[in-house]
């Protein structure tokens, strides 16, 4: 009896060791700069989405990292198993094979069309786009409709800044880009007043963190969701908004009732 009795007292130990070592955990996610969404600044890491994610991680009461990396890198380490996730991309068949997705996003973003000012230009359709040569970048998808098209030609580059540079000098004829990013981009490079963008969105796109699948983070995304989906109800995301003093062509996470700026 006193046998069993033992045996049962260290299994249990045993078990709550190890719930208690999984949930002290600190998650490691990849990902490339998305500013205003998510970068480093100062060494320290800031954004909407960021800030999303803190809030949910802190109720679940988990820590985690986001490490930046050009963006072919990160999904190639986290498919390989060496960091907990991705933060900050789009759900895809081929990702769902090794990735685990929460229901919910951490935000709906939009791709437009962005065109030089002295050459005007209109996105109608995928159709518009006939002809063109067209920056993207590696690694990236713009929805089934443009990652499929053979209509254009695409010009992949590392980095939204370089398009933009590429497109200003006439090397590309237009860029496909998420909206508030290439926004807050052509600020950074003083570059407001030479490239615009085209309003009809390319397409709307759901932003997620993908998990790893490694045991349990089935159970993580779904917790994570459901504190997400909860954040999105309360005041604290009107709250939250507030403090970050988002630019006005973000769009908010937060559910209708709780807005406090425009949509986008």
């Amino acid at each position: 009896m006193k046998k069993k009795l033992l045996i049962y007292t260290l299994a249990s130990f045993l078990i709550f060791t190890f719930a208690t070592t999984a949930t002290a955990k600190k998650l490691t996610l990849v990902t490339d700069p998305f500013p205003p969404y998510y970068s480093e600044k100062n060494g320290k890491t800031v954004g909407l989405q960021y800030e999303l994610a803190n809030f949910v991680f802190k109720e679940m009461r988990m820590s985690f990292e986001i490490k930046f990396m050009p963006w072919k890198r990160a999904l190639l380490v986290a498919e390989s198993l060496q960091a907990d996730g991705v933060f900050g991309l789009r759900k895809t068949d081929s990702r769902l094979r090794w990735l685990i997705y929460p229901d919910e996003p951490l935000m709906v973003v939009k791709t437009v069309i962005f065109h030089r000012n002295d050459t005007p230009f209109e996105y109608t359709g995928i159709e518009s786009l006939s002809g063109k040569k067209v920056g993207t970048i590696k690694g990236y998808t713009y929805g089934k409709d443009f990652d499929k098209s053979k209509l254009f030609k695409r010009e992949e580059v590392s980095s939204l800044k370089l398009n933009f540079m590429k497109l200003a000098a006439g090397r590309v004829d237009l860029v496909a880009a998420y909206k508030a990013v290439g926004i807050y981009t052509l600020e950074q490079m003083g570059m407001s007043d030479k490239i615009s963008f085209s309003y009809k969105p390319v397409h709307n796109i759901p932003m997620y963190i993908g998990f790893a699948r490694n045991p349990g983070n089935g159970k993580l995304a779904a917790e994570f969701s459901r504190k997400l989906i909860e954040l999105k109800k309360s005041p604290e995301c009107a709250e939250l908004i507030k403090k970050m003093n988002i630019y006005e062509y973000m769009p908010n996470p937060c559910y209708k009732k709780n807005i406090t700026v425009p949509l986008d």
